[in-house]
């Protein structure tokens, strides 16, 4: 007989209530280090795949494959012993948590770049009387040895003296970071219930690791899954060969079509570096999302593109950075923050009431802490994270500031992700020290926020693995499997915990044995942070007024297109594909996205809901296939220490 179509993960049956087991945390635990080793390897050192630069990491959803098709096996022959679905997405939740630490957009830029302004300083650029004398030594690394051998590798970490190195850097950014994502979880406790229980948000992210957590078994007896699955396979096996062998043929998947080859002319050459990328797993993940985000998406790329297209017909050079998309883009993340905030007001009322111990207040017994316990939290943890960056140099006040607007940014990326669930987000170089300078000027700054800005780069260079998601995520899996969100807390917690030592130690195993110097992003994170420091220094700008101009209008004209989708269910423009548009993984992804949305569309519109149902696994396989074979390439290039086909980056 045939398979029955797969449900929606929020459909599927419920079981009873069931536990965060204590062997689901040591699987996942002793994953953490194999998982850490292979992400910085394949994505720092040999820059050949680039799972936590996705939205959903292609290293943990192979992995939960494998352990769930092991038990399948173990299911038939000891079935009292397998792994219930809970279980499975237990692991699933900590190994992601564990992701975002390691991740391109976290502790892979913090290390090299701890050690740079002291191995890079020379007579030429400075840096001992421009930049050192601003920085903390508790701070940064300052012993020679442990610097170079970060650098150059071909060192040995395990010495005494290189662990002593950095042993007070490392405490002082633990105790950060850890406070840092305490502060995120308790802003997530406020809105938890109405995301998950009220207005019931779909999660898409999600969506594929609870298939294979809960209808494995019916996903596998498809024809469709192996279909699409054998399609991205076998372009990966041979694009892969084809790397390594370049005699072989390949299948263009990546820059299948660039704009540059003809778009030489005034104003269309604006628009050259513009090229379109065919990623299967990307046109797999676009059919999980809401039709009106998918559609947004690649309309509001277009959109952006068409801007730079006007102004170079215009010819506005007056300005540069006009028409500033990436400022508009930060405006559009601030709005969903706030325009979230807004949505869920009357549950925020009802939290502030049980605060009070007033009567009609929200209902917290299903949280995964007391309200007042969340807010006490995040009260202290601002405190700390304040008092961190005046130790630094910074001033209350901006450092309030900065982390107010970084909490917004937080926020913006939680609803996103679970309302509509975009394949990736970045937002680079937008941070917020990035809207302050350009608000007040670096001129108007002094040296110490300056400094401390610079510091905090590591975590603001760009936002597509974060905790705020990911633990958002965590909370709405153990809603639907029946999990309490305390457990789920306390897994989340062991995860941190763990994942942060893991990733401590393959990062510097890993850069102590090759080095960050010459490397692509070892090189570009190292850096970044210091020489942008070195320009605020040495050439102080007054306010960029057109810019923050671009920001408040990014803000005003998201706002807009929320109160339209909120007002009229014919609005198709969502405020969630503007926001995003103008990053880098967009211009890498447009296409693809563009794709999926049209395959949904027309089977929604033709087949009905039973038919996009049918045709759910065929999607799956898109993505299941270019995750194994891909990540089978990453494991093999991180084994042989080489570098391998990739299929994202």
């Amino acid at each position: 007989p045939s398979p029955k179509p797969l449900a929606p993960p929020s459909e599927c049956p419920s079981q009873a209530r069931e536990a965060v087991t204590l062997r689901a945390i040591c699987i996942a635990c002793a994953l953490m280090p194999l998982l850490a080793m292979w992400v910085v390897q394949a994505e720092l050192i040999w820059y050949t795949g680039h799972s936590t630069a996705i939205s959903l990491f292609f290293h943990v959803t192979f992995a939960i494959f494998l352990i769930a098709l092991a038990n399948l096996a173990v299911q038939k022959r000891w079935p009292n012993s397998a792994l219930s679905p809970s279980e499975i997405l237990v692991i699933y939740v900590m190994l992601s948590i564990a992701g975002t630490l390691c991740s391109h957009d976290l502790l892979q830029i913090m290390i090299p770049m701890l050690t740079y302004p002291a191995y890079n300083a020379n007579p030429q650029n400075r840096w001992d009387t421009l930049i050192l004398p601003h920085l903390r030594p508790w701070a940064i690394v300052s012993d020679p040895d442990a610097i170079s051998g970060l650098a150059v590798g071909n060192a040995w970490l395990y010495r005494a003296k290189i662990f002593l190195s950095w042993l007070k850097p490392l405490a002082f950014w633990s105790v950060f970071l850890l406070t840092l994502m305490t502060a995120l979880f308790c802003l997530n406790t406020f809105f938890r219930q109405p995301w998950t229980e009220k207005e019931r948000l779909s999660f898409p992210i999600i969506q594929i690791p609870m298939i294979i957590a809960t209808q494995l078994s019916s996903l596998l007896r498809s024809k469709l899954f192996w279909t699409g699955f054998a399609l991205t396979a076998s372009i990966d096996i041979l694009n892969g060969f084809h790397h390594l062998y370049p005699d072989l043929p390949e299948i263009p998947i990546v820059r299948a079509f660039e704009f540059r080859d003809y778009f030489v002319e005034r104003p269309w050459n604006a628009i050259a570096n513009t090229q379109v990328n065919l990623y299967p797993f990307v046109i797999g993940l676009a059919y999980f999302l809401p039709t009106d985000l998918a559609f947004s998406c690649w309309f509001f790329f277009l959109f952006f593109k068409l801007q730079l297209v006007l102004t170079s017909a215009v010819g506005v050079r007056e300005l540069p950075g006009f028409p500033f998309p990436n400022e508009q883009a930060a405006g559009g993340y601030l709005a969903l923050g706030l325009f979230a905030v807004w949505l869920a007001r009357r549950h925020l009322r009802g939290v502030w009431r049980t605060i009070r111990g007033k009567p009609g207040g929200a209902d917290e017994s299903a949280e995964p802490m007391r309200y007042r316990t969340a807010l006490i939290a995040f009260v202290i943890s601002t405190g700390i994270l304040v008092a961190g960056g005046v130790s630094l140099g910074g001033s209350p006040g901006v450092m309030l500031l900065f982390f107010g607007i970084f909490y917004l940014y937080s926020l913006a990326i939680a609803r996103m992700r679970a309302e509509l669930g975009p394949p990736a987000h970045d937002l680079h170089a937008m941070g917020p020290e990035v809207l302050i300078n350009n608000a007040v000027g670096t001129e108007s700054m002094s040296t110490g926020n300056l400094s401390a800005f610079s510091m905090f780069f590591w975590f603001n260079r760009a936002y597509r693995a974060h905790f705020s998601a990911h633990s958002m995520e965590s909370l709405k899996i153990a809603q639907v499997r029946k999990l309490t969100a305390r457990a789920m807390m306390f897994a989340v917690a062991i995860a941190l915990l763990v994942g942060l030592l893991s990733a401590y130690w393959a990062l510097l195993h890993a850069l102590y044995v090759h080095g960050y110097s010459g490397r692509p992003a070892g090189q570009a994170f190292a850096s970044q942070g210091w020489t942008r420091m070195e320009g605020w220094l040495s050439f102080p700008q007054e306010a960029r007024v057109a810019a923050t101009c671009a920001t408040g209008l990014g803000i005003v004209f998201t706002l807009f297109l929320g109160f339209m989708r909120t007002s009229f269910t014919w609005w198709a423009w969502h405020p969630v594909g503007y926001a995003t548009s103008t990053s880098w993984s967009m211009g890498k992804l447009w296409a693809c996205i563009f794709i999926g949305w049209l395959a949904k569309a027309l089977i929604t519109r033709y087949g009905g809901a039973d038919t996009y149902r049918k045709a759910m696994p065929f999607f799956v396989g898109l993505v299941l296939g270019e995750f194994v074979v891909g990540s089978c390439w990453g494991i093999w290039g991180a084994i042989t220490s080489t570098p391998v086909y990739h299929f994202w980056g």
